[in-house]
C-alpha cells in the first residue's frame, strides 16, 4: 500500500516527502483534493494534507468537502500529516477552527521551537498568512515566536510550515505567491537569499518525515 498525498495546486512540491518515502520501501499515489479527488479511508496506509494557496476562513464553501473527508480519515484512524493549509483544514475538520492570522505573513526560514521529539526544534521553511485552533484535547507541541507551529489529535500529526519543501521547492512556492508578497511589503530578493543558503543534513524537515514514516504501521 502506497501513501495518499492530497495536493491544492496542479503540481506538488514533494521532493524531500517522495525520497525519504522511498528511502524506506513506500511509494506516493497524489490525488488532486483541489478537484475534488479524494481516496477512500481505507486505501492507503497513511495520509500527507499538503499546503496550499486557499484559505478555509475565505474558502470555507469550497473547501467543505474536503473538510468532511478529512473528518471521515481521522473517525477511521488513518494516520495522517497535515501540512500548512492542510493543517488548518484538519483543524475544522476535527472540531477546532481556522482564521486570518493575527500577525501577518510568516515567511522564510522559520525557527520552530518544539516541546517533543516530534516535530524536532529547528529552521523549517514557511508560508502563511492563517492560523488555527485545534480541536479540544488536542497536544500542542510547537510554536514559533508568531503562531502555533504544531499539535496532534488521534492519528494525525498538525503542521503550520513544510518539512516537504527543499529549497527548489520553497523558490517555485515563492514564484506562485507574488501578488501575495508584494501585499505584505516583504523583500523577496531577501527571502530568496536566505532561504537557499544550503542547510545541514538530514534537515529538520527530513528528520521529521524520517520520524513520521518510521511510527507508520508494518507495510501490508
Amino acid at each position: 500500500m502506497s501513501i495518499a498525498v492530497l495536493s491544492h495546486v496542479r503540481e506538488p512540491s514533494v521532493t524531500v516527502l517522495r525520497d525519504r518515502a522511498a528511502a524506506v520501501g513506500r511509494e506516493l499515489t497524489v490525488y488532486a483534493a483541489y478537484r475534488g479527488d479524494f481516496p477512500d479511508p481505507g486505501e492507503h496506509e497513511a495520509w500527507v494534507v499538503l499546503g496550499g494557496p486557499q484559505s478555509v476562513d475565505a474558502d470555507r464553501a469550497a473547501l467543505q468537502p474536503e473538510i468532511d473527508v478529512l473528518t471521515a480519515a481521522i473517525e477511521h484512524d488513518v494516520p495522517m500529516l497535515a501540512i500548512c493549509l492542510g493543517a488548518q483544514l484538519l483543524a475544522v475538520a476535527t472540531g477546532g477552527r481556522a482564521f486570518a492570522g493575527l500577525h501577518g505573513l510568516e515567511s522564510g526560514l522559520v525557527e520552530v521551537c518544539s516541546t517533543t521529539a516530534q516535530p524536532p526544534s529547528g529552521r523549517y521553511y514557511s508560508f502563511h498568512s492563517d492560523s488555527m485552533e485545534p480541536p479540544p484535547g488536542a497536544e500542542l507541541l510547537a510554536k514559533s515566536d508568531r503562531y502555533l507551529q504544531a499539535w496532534r489529535h488521534r492519528t494525525a500529526l498538525a503542521v503550520q510550515f513544510h518539512p516537504e519543501l527543499d529549497a527548489a521547492g520553497f523558490a517555485a512556492l515563492l514564484d506562485g505567491e507574488e501578488e501575495k508578497l508584494r501585499r505584505f511589503g516583504v523583500d523577496v530578493p531577501a527571502l530568496r537569499e536566505e532561504a537557499a543558503i544550503p542547510q545541514c543534513l538530514p534537515t529538520a524537515g527530513e528528520r521529521l518525515i524520517d520520524t513520521w514514516l518510521a511510527g507508520l504501521p508494518a507495510r501490508r
